[in-house]
């Protein structure tokens, strides 16, 4: 299974720990954004080039799990993810919230996280894991 991880630059240890567990089950990494994390004073061409690669890796993967808090890029990727699993029926989208804050009806929250194309989860971030173990046959398309 291809996979990408989303979240905010404040995450990125998360994302490190979510994605080298999905590694070491034999899952490939679409593109590993913390590898450089915050490109943004490296000037446009650079920011050009780590958004080219985050949308390709975004419309390559499998399953995009997004790590919630989020930024603007989280967003846009969890937006990206969404339209390619509404539009061509491939791909999934799970977005997790520590402690489900962000699933309240209040402005912690996006209408779209409750998209019918994404499945949250709450809680330690291992059911995220187990829920990958568990389901990755029918991720695949």
């Amino acid at each position: 299974m291809r996979f990408y991880v989303a979240s905010g630059l404040e995450n990125f240890a998360a994302v490190r720990e979510v994605s080298a567990e999905l590694k070491a089950l034999g899952h490939q990494q679409t593109y590993d954004w913390t590898e450089h994390c915050d490109v943004r004073d490296q000037g446009g061409e650079r920011m050009r080039q780590v958004a080219g690669r985050e949308v390709a890796a975004v419309l390559e993967a499998d399953l995009v799990i997004a790590l919630l808090p989020g930024g603007r890029g989280t967003h846009t990727e969890i937006g990206l993810a969404v339209a390619r699993a509404a539009l061509t029926d491939k791909g999934q989208v799970w977005l997790w919230s520590q402690d489900g804050s962000h699933f309240m009806p209040d402005e912690r929250t996006c209408t779209f996280y409750f998209h019918p194309r994404i499945r949250r989860f709450c809680g330690d971030i291992k059911q995220v894991l187990e829920a990958v173990k568990e389901n990755w046959g029918e991720i695949v398309p």
